[in-house]
Order: C-alpha cells, then sequence, then structure tokens
C-alpha cells in the first residue's frame, strides 16, 4: 500500500513488547487511555492500521526473512556469504537460533494488539460514511488474520489474543490449532465482502490506502489458502479442499470485477513499475522517500528492502583468466548488475536438472534468472579486457555466460568470455556458492547507487497463486481434471515469448499444456518453483503441503543430514518463553527442548 499523509506508528505508543499474553506496556497508563480515545476516531483507525502495514517492513525483503523463508528448501542453498545464516539453511542446531525468529513472534503481536484496539474501539469512530468505516475496519481484519496464519503455519499452536491488552501479564499458553484456524477464517471471510473491490483511484483523509492494500481479492485468495493449509493439516474438516477450490475459482471467474488478472507476459510480473499492477494482490512499500519507506544508502540490516543483491554472485572476482589467477576483471559492480551479497544461491540439482528443464518452450527460467553479464570493466586505459581467448569489447561482448546447461570444449574455446554451467563438464568452469545465476526478479534499476538496497515495493502476493492453490486444492479434492485446468492458464502465460511470432507462442502453449494423468503433487510443487522461485513462499508451501523433509531429503545435499519431521515448525523464540513466569511455563515446539 501507499502512504500519502505522515502516519505514526500507534505500536510505538500503545502496542506490546513479546506476544500480547506476556507483554510490556511501552507508555504510562495514562497515554494508553488516551489511546484509547484515539482509536475510535478516524485518524486512530487509520494510524493503526497504516502502522501494522508499515512493520511488514521489518520482515518482507529484509536479509534474516528471506533467509528464514527460503533457505533450506529443495530451491536455494547457501551463497558463499551465507554466515551466521548457514545453521538456518542446514537445520543444524536449530534451536540455539530460536531467536532468530524474535521479530515474526514479537511484530506479529504487537499489531495484532493494535488492530484488536481498532476493531474494538474503531466502531464508535465518526467516519464521513458508514461504508468508508466499515471498509476501514475490515482492512484490520485482514491484516489480524494474515499475522496469525502466518504465526500459525510458522509455530503451530500460538496465543489467541482476540483483545485489546492494555494491563501487563506475565502468563501466555498456546491455544487449541482449531479455535485459531477458525478465527482466522471468521475475520478473512467478514474481510472478503467488507473491503473495497477495487483499490481506490485517489485516497481520502479517511481512507489513505491507496496503490495496493487488501482488497476483496486478496481476502479471498487468502481464505482459499487457509482453508487448503488446514485441509492438510491434524485439524482438517472433511470439505476443507473442496471449499478452498470454491473460493479461488469464484475469485478467478469473476477477476474482472476485482479488478485482477494475468499479465501477457511473466516478466511483466516482476517488471519494475508494475508493482501496483492487475497482477499484484498484496504489497509491501518501499521507496526513495526516509520519511515513509525508510531508506537508508548503502544498508545491509534493519527495515530495508535487499531483495535485489541477496541472490547476486561475486561478479566483479571473474578475472580474465579464470579459473587460472592473474588478468583484469572482465566485470565491475554496477546498478545494472547489482551488489554481490552472495548470501543465496538457486540448488542446481533441483532447480535446473528437476523444474526449469522444459526451457524451450517454459519461458520463467529465463525470466527468473540472469545467465549474461555483458563486458562493463572500461577503464581510461585498458577500454576493453583481454582473455586468453580474445578481447572482450565493452557493452558489446559477453564476459559470464552461466548457461543451465553443459557446453562443449570447442564451445568454450570459440567464447571470448568465461563459462560457467552446472556441473562444469568438458574441462569448464562448474557452478560455485561464489558463481552462479543471479535471481534477477527483484532487480531495482532506479536505486540511486550500486550499493543501496531497492526502492521497489515488495510483492507478497500474485493472481496466478489463485490458480495454483485452486490447482492444489483441486486435486486433492480429487479433481484432477480441473488441477490441470489451472495449471494451464498459468502454463499457457509462461509461454508466451514477445520475441516469438504469435504462432509460435501457440505451439509453445500447447506443448506445455499437461493433463489429469499428469497431476500429482509433486509436479504441483515443481510448478511452484517455476513461477515462484524466490518470492518468499517455498518455506511455507512445503511446510503447508507436508513435504518439506522429504523435498530437502530428496534435493538439497546441504540440510538432508540435519532436517526432521519437528523442523516443520519454527523454535518458539526463548525471549518469549523467558517472559513467561506466572503459572504454567510457555511449551518450546518438539524437538528444540
Amino acid at each position: 500500500m501507499k502512504l500519502y499523509n505522515k502516519f505514526f506508528l500507534i505500536t510505538a505508543s500503545i502496542s506490546i513488547l513479546g506476544f500480547s499474553g506476556c507483554q510490556k506496556l511501552l507508555v504510562e497508563e495514562q497515554r494508553t487511555a488516551l489511546s484509547q480515545d484515539y482509536l475510535a476516531s478516524p485518524a486512530g483507525i487509520v494510524a493503526g492500521i497504516t502502522g501494522a502495514y508499515s512493520d511488514m517492513r521489518f520482515l518482507w525483503g529484509t536479509e534474516g526473512f528471506s533467509i528464514q523463508t527460503q533457505g533450506g528448501t529443495d530451491e536455494v542453498l547457501a551463497g558463499a556469504s551465507a554466515g551466521g545464516s548457514i545453521n538456518t539453511m542446514t537445520y543444524n542446531n536449530l534451536a540455539s537460533l530460536s531467536n532468530d525468529y524474535s521479530p515474526t513472534f514479537q511484530i506479529s503481536y504487537q499489531d495484532i494488539n493494535t488492530l484488536n484496539g481498532v476493531l474494538e474501539f474503531g466502531p464508535a469512530a465518526n467516519f464521513p460514511t458508514q461504508i468508508e468505516k466499515t471498509r476501514a475496519l475490515a482492512q484490520a481484519k485482514f491484516m489480524r488474520a494474515f499475522l496469525y496464519y502466518n504465526l500459525l503455519i510458522t509455530f503451530g499452536n500460538i496465543p489467541l489474543n482476540t483483545t485489546f491488552n492494555t494491563v501487563p501479564t506475565t502468563a501466555a499458553a498456546p491455544s487449541p490449532k482449531e479455535d485459531i484456524y477458525n478465527f482466522i477464517i471468521k475475520d478473512l471471510t467478514e474481510a472478503s465482502t467488507e473491503l473495497q473491490v477495487t483499490p481506490p483511484a485517489t485516497p481520502t483523509s479517511t481512507n489513505p490506502f491507496s496503490g495496493k492494500p487488501a482488497t476483496q481479492a486478496t481476502a479471498l485468495y487468502l481464505l482459499a489458502k487457509v482453508y487448503a493449509t488446514r485441509g492438510w493439516s491434524d485439524v482438517a474438516q472433511p470439505n476443507d479442499f473442496q471449499t478452498a477450490a470454491s473460493i479461488a475459482q469464484n475469485l478467478i471467474d469473476n477477476k474482472a470485477a476485482y479488478g485482477v488478472d494475468l499479465w501477457e507476459d511473466y516478466a511483466d510480473a516482476h517488471k519494475p513499475g508494475n508493482e501496483y499492477g492487475k497482477e499484484t494482490l498484496f504489497v509491501v512499500d518501499y521507496n526513495s522517500d526516509p520519511r515513509f519507506g525508510e531508506f537508508v544508502p548503502t544498508a545491509a540490516g534493519g527495515r530495508i528492502n535487499g531483495t535485489a543483491y541477496f541472490q547476486r554472485p561475486n561478479y566483479p572476482t571473474v578475472n580474465a583468466n579464470y579459473p587460472g589467477t592473474g588478468g583484469a576483471a572482465v566485470m565491475t559492480r554496477d546498478i545494472a548488475n547489482g551488489r554481490p551479497f552472495i548470501r543465496m544461491r538457486p540448488n542446481t540439482n533441483y532447480v535446473v536438472n528437476v523444474a526449469f528443464t522444459n526451457r524451450e518452450n517454459d519461458t520463467r527460467f529465463d525470466k527468473t534468472f540472469q545467465t549474461v553479464w555483458i563486458a562493463n570493466a572500461a577503464t581510461a586505459n585498458a577500454p576493453n579486457v583481454v582473455t586468453p581467448r580474445g578481447t572482450l569489447v565493452v557493452g558489446v561482448d559477453t564476459a559470464i555466460w552461466m548457461p543451465p546447461f553443459e557446453v562443449s570444449a570447442a564451445r568454450r574455446q570459440a567464447f571470448k568470455g568465461v563459462i560457467f554451467t552446472p556441473t562444469g563438464a568438458n574441462g569448464g568452469n562448474a557452478y560455485t556458492n561464489v558463481f552462479y545465476p543471479s535471481m534477477k526478479k527483484y532487480d531495482d534499476p532506479n536505486r540511486p547507487a550500486v550499493n543501496d538496497p531497492s526502492t521497489r515495493p515488495f510483492i507478497m502476493f500474485r493472481f496466478s497463486d489463485v490458480y495454483l492453490i485452486a490447482a492444489e486444492a483441486y486435486h486433492k479434492a480429487g479433481r484432477n481434471d480441473r488441477a490441470a485446468d489451472m495449471i494451464n492458464v498459468v502454463r499457457r502465460r509462461a509461454a508466451f515469448n514477445p520475441n516469438r511470432t504469435p504462432a509460435q507462442n501457440v505451439a509453445a502453449a500447447n506443448a506445455l499444456q499437461i493433463t489429469a494423468a499428469d497431476i500429482t503433487l509433486d509436479f504441483i510443487l515443481n510448478e511452484r518453483t517455476r513461477e515462484f522461485y524466490g518470492e518468499h513462499l517455498r518455506w511455507w508451501d512445503l511446510v503447508r503441503t507436508r513435504s518439506l523433509v522429504t523435498r530437502v531429503k530428496a534435493y538439497n545435499a546441504e540440510a538432508a543430514a540435519n532436517i526432521q519431521d519437528f523442523h516443520m515448525l519454527r523454535p518458539i523464540p526463548q525471549r518469549q518463553i523467558d517472559l513467561v513466569t506466572s503459572g504454567p511455563p510457555y511449551p518450546q515446539n518438539t524437538g528444540y527442548n
């Protein structure tokens, strides 16, 4: 969502530290009472909701959260500079890192408490119209449900707090999972009819949520996913998958009314400037204005969006004689090619050899990964770089090429630059934890300097996921024919290449079509990789479908030896456990004791 007026974080005034069952108020009682009055005003409601939206910048786009949502899966391995995150990515002594999950726990509960206050006191607010008030309160319902869903799927049973807390307490206990699901579903069901149908064209003083705040489509999408998640769980209800499929199908059938659709070209879903476009269902704002976007030049931590460089290889260190020593660097870091952070890398064993095998017809690999670096290392004294195979003309010749396939020795010898391939066959250079294809979905050509974080909004949910959640639900409901129909829509779009003729695009789309016989859970999960690689969904996808352990053991050599069934949940932060000093001790998740 976009912020059009300067907000103050209501959480800084009335929120709690830690989860709301064991909190310490950050303010005096008198200020809290005043804040309750403030929450009963339009300005207070807007401030509370805006603060909750803003707090998403503590998570989505940050380094730790990016690694937690992608690392330790089948898709991603550790980069050379993973540092302390290597334990998260390999499940090695993860219990010792429980406090790494404190931001998710603490931020979620402080915002849940604020949203509880909005919903408790907000009905008394005097809005210009009833519909404006209803829509504003529906934003709070959606955000509260969204936060509880992430807590539930990440940590399992957690405290369910539904009222505004003003009195500190040192007691807390997990709530039954059934109750948490029912509460989330109630909030989302109401939000799906009370939210605005489409984002407002022009913000108002009482509705400043322009850009891409939650709409009815956002709530329906998340509601379908929640039903599907419960369907996989140990508290499943008989019709969960049928309900999930029906909700997603309704959204698809009425997409025009909800103002959502797929872009014709998969690349456009991630094109800078399209973050608030028709395919986006939900977004976390980032921008270059330090008042709102919290942009800090050269920052590498805090509330900043580093997704433009977390999966960036160390391309500036490739020299002309590689793998030998000596020779000039064939590339220098620049804004176009990005800051080489080397935190994560694609897992070639799965991504190249399993997920993206049909690259002739499916364009998504080429639109997800950068595999070509054009020579840019010119200086006044050396306008071009000489390699043992020729001279690289700056701006013209390819200095580094990382194709997702092996090449012959003859082709290597004829290539002036440096080639890396998955295994380095035929006497070549293999991908390493330093050199690998770069994930480019979050490239930001508009950031001020090469080492700056991204100023792009972070897209959290896309409309294409509605099709794939529908496919998953149809599959589990025994309707693989309908599951294939849903996936085929996404695959037809994946075949589109603007450089092909219409006839060629049709032929490619036809070649990608599948039937009911092709549908398995593994196929659906592979399709999710093709569609959503790097989009902060994978750990949750594997947890939701109860596939984390089997997929990691099958594909992730770094984590296979360590992962166990209890890793399907993250550890409860020790800081939260320590705050419970009254009543029964707060339990740690099984396996982390």
